[in-house]
């Protein structure tokens, strides 16, 4: 509860302007209601190339703050190995999916940052895959077993 007294006696003191009055009035709410000011969001440049770089192991979760999902997606990395390395594809693409629409930390803050950065970086993220499964796909050619036989 609010001490009463207190707020009385800040109403009566003099003061030098009104502003300076609501500020008094303010931090000593904050300080009886136990609150502190709110914590900065989280920056979005951050989340996305953590996400990018480090999405398999869900370190841009456990830094927006959902613990749940940054260590659910840890620990189906680590386990990957073992299953033929399909839950380190689901997480991948998990992790882009949250890339490209994940826009507020756990507490339903947004995220801080210049939101032209954030679309770029979103924008370079899918054409950077696009280009890497591309390329992939005109270097990985099977071998005409004929002209390798001939070659012998």
């Amino acid at each position: 509860m609010l001490d009463v007294q207190k707020l009385k006696d800040v109403a009566h003191k003099i003061h030098e302007s009104e502003e300076e009055f609501i500020e008094e009035k303010k931090k000593l709410i904050m300080k009886t209601l136990h609150l502190k000011d709110r914590k900065t969001p989280k920056n979005g440049v951050i989340y996305i190339v953590l996400a990018f770089f480090l999405g398999a192991l869900g370190f841009h979760n456990f830094y927006a703050g959902y613990w749940g999902r940054g260590l659910a997606q840890l620990i189906l990395t680590l386990i990957a190995p073992w299953f033929l390395y399909i839950p380190l594809l689901f997480v991948a693409f998990w992790a882009l999916l949250e890339l490209l629409f994940v826009g507020k930390d756990s507490k339903g803050r947004s995220f801080s940052g210049s939101r032209k950065v954030i679309v770029l970086l979103r924008a370079a993220a899918v054409v950077s895959l696009v280009m890497a499964f591309s390329y992939n796909s005109l270097v990985i050619e099977e071998p005409d077993f004929a002209e390798v036989v001939v070659e012998m």
